[in-house]
């Protein structure tokens, strides 16, 4: 299993919430319900914003294949030790762009309810978003599913 470090996040993620990937050439960010307090549903949405993205993969499972030392964080965001996928982006830069420069990415995993986002980008910022303020369709079901 490969090594991950935690990262805390400001906000609460909710636990038992989907969490929703938008990706394209450039935009890159994941959204999902969070909590006030345990059980008790917030009146905003975390939203984590990546620069630089470079690639993503999802997987529709219950546990991640990544090992974290013990933490005790509420809600947090991995980074994965010796990535895979950082390494076969390198590589794939190499031989179609040997003259490019490659700028430094990390691989950051996001975490679900049975579900996972992995995002290989430059860095990402986490905010919230008034529940009042969302009005695309997709994050609006997100909030109603509560």
């Amino acid at each position: 299993m490969k090594n991950a470090i935690p990262t805390a996040l400001d906000f609460w993620q909710d636990p038992q919430s989907d969490i929703i990937l938008i990706y394209s050439e450039n935009e890159c960010s994941v959204s999902f319900r969070c909590w006030s307090d345990a059980g008790v549903p917030a009146d905003f949405i975390g939203q984590l914003t990546f620069s630089g993205a470079a690639a993503v993969r999802s997987f529709h499972r219950e546990f991640v294949p990544y090992q974290t030392a013990e933490h005790g964080l509420k809600s947090y965001i991995l980074k994965v030790i010796d990535s895979d996928l950082t390494r076969e982006h390198v590589e794939y830069r190499n031989l179609h762009y040997p003259n490019s420069p490659i700028t430094e990415k990390t691989h950051f995993v996001v975490v679900g309810h049975d579900i996972y986002h992995e995002v290989l980008a430059s860095s990402f910022v986490s905010t919230t978003i008034s529940n009042a303020a969302v009005d695309d369709p997709r994050l609006l079901k997100l909030i109603s599913a509560q």
